[in-house]
């Protein structure tokens, strides 16, 4: 194994992987950090609520709870996150979705300077075509991007009951669509959201970059190495120190990228202390972990106009009528591909208990299968969509490290009046969407989506508020960059992963660019 490697990124998951993939692609040497295992068995049945971090990285889940204070209140939970080689993509519903070209041009002004997108929609458009391509998303042409801007594989007709829903919604004067998803286009696809997928249809960040990645013999996986501590001087990275397999290792590369997520890598960041950076490393402006950002998700049932139990629904519905709504910042609606029966219900009642809202109640999380099984009944088969709203940065959002908690971190996260007044808002536009059909939503002030962390190492022009340049390097370190959702200043309406691998790829090519000029350097340099 090289002593030195070209990059070194931390992380294996959507931006890790697609970054790597490139530039092994381009013939760069790049070796993947991983905290968990590179491979995984499907032989075993899957147990979505194991507990054990052994059992929960075998099966490419965060190993431990994730503590945090919601509106001061403490909160711990296993958070909706992914550990392995493809990170959260091995157990995401793999929906693939661009932001708007408004979410770009978007400027939010706030006391710690303002948050806005250092590039345009247009900048990014070419990358979003191309990860499209390599994730092969199915769908149709969503109504809110020009037309031909896509090139989505065909998605297999909907089934009778999406049908009727989608008619549904075309009835009520909205303006649905087929919902862009990385499923292979073909009848047997389960759609398997929440675990690794055993027959390999869904397309995450594993199959789709990583293999390929290690295929091109230009990468090399160290999985089960957890990276410590980032040895830095003021202008550049030196090296990482890690634990790889219980062993110390020092790890040397030219350019090192942060991949670890948008808690873990400030977390990262504000541990690797030193004389040069007290704060943490790159953190001269102070907002290394700040600016924590999670969309608000609520999940409704509606109930059909007729019985279409023959078939499970599917991933198939998106709506973006209220995603501004007169000036307001909402977001997207999309079908989830569950039905309101026994197991969702279950998983649902879990999360509610896991949140804020109900933490006095969590004795009670061993006799959910019996409300679960009641409420199965009553609901028959009616179809799940889920809200997915914008969320705002402040300041004091947050990702600190703990020592003294699981993982080493904590959160603090404070629920603003404007969310929750959003959230009212949003959800009854979504009666009001499907009229004339039974909706519940679960009543409860704010579910916050912990699976789609973002902001915490935010890009933009200018240093004494950014923590990155608009290429994702860090403004004080010239060879280290940050290239997962941490580098967002705003959260878009929609899932995050299709923008975090676009990106991935644009920085990728800047760095590729970047390593051909110094090697061109290194070349054309006098001999002594």
């Amino acid at each position: 194994m090289n002593s030195e490697w070209d990059v070194a990124v931390v992380g294996a998951g959507m931006a890790g992987a697609a970054l790597g993939f490139r530039l092994a692609q381009a013939g760069h040497k790049v070796v993947f950090l991983e905290k968990g295992p590179g491979h995984f068995s499907t032989d075993e049945a899957d147990e979505p609520y194991a507990t054990s971090p052994a059992k929960r990285m075998e099966q490419g889940r965060w190993p431990v709870h994730l503590a945090g204070l919601v509106n001061g209140q403490p909160t711990s939970f296993f958070p909706p996150l992914g550990c392995g080689a493809g990170g959260s993509t091995l157990t995401y519903s793999a929906t693939l979705e661009r932001f708007v070209p408004t979410d770009f041009e978007t400027k939010i002004d706030g006391p710690n300077g303002s948050a806005a997108w250092p590039i345009t929609y247009d900048q990014l458009a070419p990358y979003y075509r191309e990860a499209e391509a390599l994730l092969k998303v199915t769908g149709g042409a969503p109504p809110y991007l020009p037309t031909g801007s896509t090139s989505f594989v065909e998605p297999v007709p909907m089934n009778m009951g999406d049908a009727h829903l989608f008619s549904a919604l075309q009835a009520s004067g909205m303006h649905p669509y087929r919902l862009p998803v990385g499923f292979e286009a073909k009848p047997e696809c389960m759609q398997c959201g929440g675990m690794i997928c055993p027959r390999n249809c869904k397309k995450d960040a594993r199959n789709t970059f990583v293999e390929p990645a290690l295929a091109s013999g230009n990468a090399h996986l160290l999985d089960y190495c957890t990276v410590e501590r980032i040895d830095a001087t003021d202008r550049a990275v030196a090296s990482l120190h890690c634990n790889h397999k219980g062993k110390p290792l020092v790890l040397k590369a030219r350019i090192y990228v942060l991949a670890a997520g948008a808690l873990s890598t400030p977390v990262l960041m504000l541990n690797s202390t030193s004389q040069s950076w007290p704060n943490g490393v790159a953190n001269s402006s102070g907002m290394v972990g700040r600016n924590l950002m999670f969309h608000a998700t609520d999940f409704f049932a509606v109930w059909p106009k007729g019985r279409f139990d023959h078939e499970q629904p599917k991933k198939s519905i998106g709506v973006r009528d209220f995603y501004q709504h007169r000036g307001v910042d909402l977001g997207s609606i999309q079908s989830t591909g569950l039905s309101a029966n026994y197991h969702s219900i279950l998983h649902f009642l879990r999360i509610l208990l896991d949140g804020n809202s109900f933490r006095r109640l969590r004795f009670l999380r061993p006799l959910l299968r019996i409300p679960a099984a009641v409420a199965s009944l009553l609901f028959g088969r009616a179809t799940v969509f889920s809200t997915i709203l914008t969320d705002r940065p402040y300041h004091d959002n947050r990702i600190v490290p703990d020592a003294e908690k699981p993982g080493g971190m904590r959160f603090e996260y404070t629920i603003r009046a404007e969310l929750v007044e959003r959230v009212k808002l949003l959800r009854g536009l979504c009666r009001q969407a499907f009229r004339g059909h039974r909706v519940m939503i679960a009543p409860s002030d704010v579910n916050l989506n912990f699976g789609h962390g973002c902001g915490t190492c935010r890009f933009g022009h200018d240093p004494a508020d950014n923590v990155l340049d608009a290429n994702n390097r860090t403004h004080d370190l010239d060879n280290l960059y940050v290239a997962d959702a941490s580098f967002f200043p705003t959260s878009g309406g929609t899932n995050p992963s299709l923008t975090i691998a676009a990106n991935a790829l644009r920085v990728a090519d800047h760095i590729s660019e970047l390593l051909g000029v110094q090697n061109e350097a290194i070349e054309n340099r006098p001999l002594a």
